[in-house]
């Protein structure tokens, strides 16, 4: 699964067509013109698995792992700006050393792992914002603020649980987290606020899809596939109202919200990932009997369904490419979704090139994906796909493979 809560993208500028490929604990870049592997990372603690994305800004990107490692690489040379370690201390950095293959290699310091990343960095304001999700018990999950520049934390502070999985999304210099059933509201410099209502107050269930934000609005989804808007301003949620009541909570109070969305077609939650593109707040929702998926379109401001993408399927991975359609595939089919809900492209997916990661859209408009075997580009007109770069990724059994595309 991905998710694209980014507001805008940033513009990268690169020598030459680029595929930043991640998975389990490794990095790649890839060149597109030449085929070959420009420059990859490794984490040694982290091989088996990393259910973590990275962001990116115009030269960096910034990738958190499982094991607690936090880095910063610079996208054209693969350079490291900056390693943390967060197993052991907050601001405690870890040396990499460059393999015999030029790879770089980063050292373990030692087998008590520190809170573990499960989520996507939020970049804004030249910082990086990201929760760890912690383990109950044993210790307390953070919210860290750290200088996207240099690496080092400038503050950080508790969350509500430790389940924190998803990025976090900014409205008027105000940080929002979904953690479990609450919503905790941090300041820019990071330190926890009050979010307008009674302190304590939860959700009817957990908020367990990808936040988004407008500029008037912040939209959050819970785990039984309910969905809402919230009006927000500086103040952070624009109708909250006395926090020592304790009738002051989302669920006593329905008015708190602008539009709620439930589908009577597909009542279950389909995917925890969401997408807001061109006032379109998109979904993936399922059927009662789980063995059918749609992609569903929201008018943000009214919260009414603009189309339903239904292939009598489940989908697999779906996300908007290039801020003008949805690109995914169900367990059968590799589809293009244009934002007016209409389908230009579906292809049966050729098994022995099977995806496992979100696709890419290219500046010739090919599908790139990636697959056990290597990179698969598609060509839209001849619908044939081949294997544009044979490597082999060894995919897990609870595979979060992300890709990304720049163009020269």
């Amino acid at each position: 699964m991905s998710c694209n809560s980014e507001k805008t993208e940033a513009e990268v500028k690169v020598p030459n067509e680029t595929l930043i490929v991640s998975s389990k604990g490794k990095l790649f870049n890839f060149n597109l013109e030449t085929k070959q592997l420009t420059w990859k990372y490794v984490s040694k603690e982290d091989t088996l698995m990393n259910r973590n994305r990275f962001s990116y800004d115009e030269k960096s990107i910034y990738l958190p792992f499982e094991s607690g490692r936090f880095i910063s690489a610079q996208i054209v040379s693969g350079k490291i700006n900056w390693n943390h370690n967060y197993k052991d201390a907050p601001d405690q950095a870890i040396a990499a050393t460059a393999a015999e293959d030029g790879s770089i290699v980063t050292e373990n310091s030692g087998s008590d792992f520190g809170p573990i990343f499960m989520s996507k960095p939020l970049l804004y304001n030249n910082n990086v914002y990201i929760a760890s999700a912690g383990r109950p018990g044993e210790f307390t999950s953070r919210f860290y603020v750290i200088n996207a520049k240099n690496g080092t934390s400038s503050s950080t502070s508790e969350n509500s649980t430790n389940y924190n999985y998803y990025q976090p999304v900014e409205n008027s210099d105000n940080i929002y987290l979904n953690s479990a059933v609450y919503l905790d509201l941090h300041y820019k410099e990071g330190t926890f606020a009050s979010n307008g209502m009674y302190e304590g107050a939860v959700f009817e269930n957990p908020l367990y899809t990808q936040m988004q934000t407008s500029k008037k609005y912040l939209f959050v989804g819970d785990d039984h596939g309910v969905f809402h808007a919230l009006a927000v301003d500086k103040k952070g949620l624009a109708k909250g109202g006395d926090i020592t009541n304790p009738k002051n909570n989302f669920i006593d109070r329905k008015d708190i919200f602008e539009w709620t969305y439930q589908s009577k077609k597909y009542p279950g939650l389909g995917d925890d990932q969401t997408s807001l593109t061109n006032d379109l707040f998109i979904v993936c929702k399922k059927s009662e009997g789980e063995n059918k998926m749609a992609l569903i379109a929201l008018d943000a401001q009214s919260g009414k369904e603009k189309w339903l993408f239904e292939p009598q399927d489940i989908i697999k991975n779906w996300q908007v490419v290039n801020q003008n359609e949805v690109a995914g595939y169900t367990k059968n089919k590799i589809f293009i979704v244009d934002l007016k809900g209409k389908t230009t492209l579906e292809i049966p997916i050729d098994p022995s090139l099977y995806p496992v990661s979100n696709i890419e859209v290219n500046a010739k408009e090919q599908l790139l994906y990636m697959t056990g075997k290597g990179i698969v580009s598609i060509d839209r007109n001849s619908k044939k796909a081949e294997l544009l770069i044979a490597h082999t990724f060894y995919p897990s059994s609870i595979p979060l493979n992300q890709i990304k595309y720049f163009s020269k």
